[in-house]
């Protein structure tokens, strides 16, 4: 995928309890240029409260780190961690590159079966082309609609967010930023971050309008994309790009099961009071 400059700022808007949510992609964004989706929380208002800036950082994965935006994330945000969702052959085929003094903390999280082969691609145009040949299979279109499920509800992927939260509530914010990422920065992480804004207190529409701005991100990469069927068009805006329709299914289970994402994570999770608390007092100001 080459570099998209943004020249106009997009905006998402989104209605949720007589509150309209505005953020701007370009603003999100933290200066990376070698590595996709590469945005931070920071700014975000909850309530009467702010996300803390240059201190909760997603991003798609970090093989392509070039050596200036290393040295940015180890100077500038003095990033302190780095938070790996993608499975192990995602790991072993593209390892990441670490910035400075930075730990790192693989989360494997896969959507692969057990028995399914593992398929590397040396290109995007590669995966793109294989997409479109395979949307009618019932599995690509399975995984289209069940991904954040899986994402959400399988035991496994509760033990990677857990881990992830224990974690993250050990971290001392004086001491720099953290990252979090998975292929893309769009699912596994946009799930991660979805789960965050939770526990720090936000509501939906906010959540869902953090979720779109990787919409804005890929959108621009996929617009050129030649679809014929429904089918590939599903295929091409969720798993390259992303679907908040089907995300928010996934919300509207936790919802029903859960009576709130904060819930979910309190029940599903471990994620207590007191934490919620304690990443409120870290990243909130």
């Amino acid at each position: 995928m080459k570099r998209v400059i943004f020249a106009v700022i997009m905006l998402i808007s989104l209605n949720s309890c007589n509150r309209n949510v505005e953020l701007s992609l370009q603003e999100q964004m933290i200066g990376i240029t070698s590595v996709h989706n590469a945005r931070q929380l920071g700014g975000y208002v909850i309530g009467d409260k702010q996300i803390k800036e240059d201190l909760l950082i997603r991003s798609a994965r970090l093989s392509s780190l070039s050596e200036a935006d290393s040295t940015l994330l180890a100077d500038q945000f003095r990033l302190q961690r780095v938070y790996d969702f993608r499975g192990y052959d995602e790991t072993q085929s593209a390892p990441d590159v670490i910035p400075g003094d930075a730990a790192y903390l693989s989360l494997a999280l896969s959507f692969a079966s057990s028995n399914s082969p593992s398929v590397h691609f040396e290109t995007e145009a590669e995966r793109t082309a294989m997409l479109l040949e395979n949307a009618d299979n019932p599995l690509v279109q399975e995984l289209c609609n069940t991904m954040y499920d899986k994402i959400f509800f399988e035991e496994s992927s509760m033990e990677v967010y857990r881990r992830f939260f224990e974690d993250l509530a050990s971290i001392d914010p004086d001491n720099g930023a953290v990252l979090w990422h998975c292929t893309q920065g769009k699912d596994r992480a946009g799930s991660a971050s979805a789960m965050l804004l939770a526990a720090l207190g936000a509501e939906r529409s906010l959540i869902m309008a953090d979720f779109e701005l990787s919409k804005s991100y890929y959108d621009s990469f996929t617009s050129n994309i030649k679809t014929e069927t429904e089918a590939q068009r599903h295929v091409i805006s969720t798993l390259i790009s992303v679907n908040p329709v089907v995300f928010e299914k996934t919300l509207d289970k936790v919802d029903a099961e859960y009576g709130s994402l904060r819930n979910y994570l309190t029940q599903c999770l471990g994620v207590t009071d007191e934490m919620m608390e304690t990443l409120r007092e870290k990243f909130l100001k």
